[in-house]
């Protein structure tokens, strides 16, 4: 019983240092052509050429 305890407190431990880890970092975003990503709105929004 004590195993299974250690056991699943070690991967939730693990889960939440893999989480925290990346927090308040940007990731890579791909858009389609023409469009671009907004920072703000966290979505790809088309190219407006003047």
């Amino acid at each position: 019983m004590t195993r299974i305890v250690l056991t699943a407190a070690f991967v939730l431990s693990a889960s939440m240092a893999s989480a925290m880890c990346s927090k308040g970092h940007e990731q890579a975003m791909s858009c389609g052509e023409g469009q671009t990503f907004d920072t703000e709105k966290g979505a790809c929004v088309p190219l407006i050429s003047s």
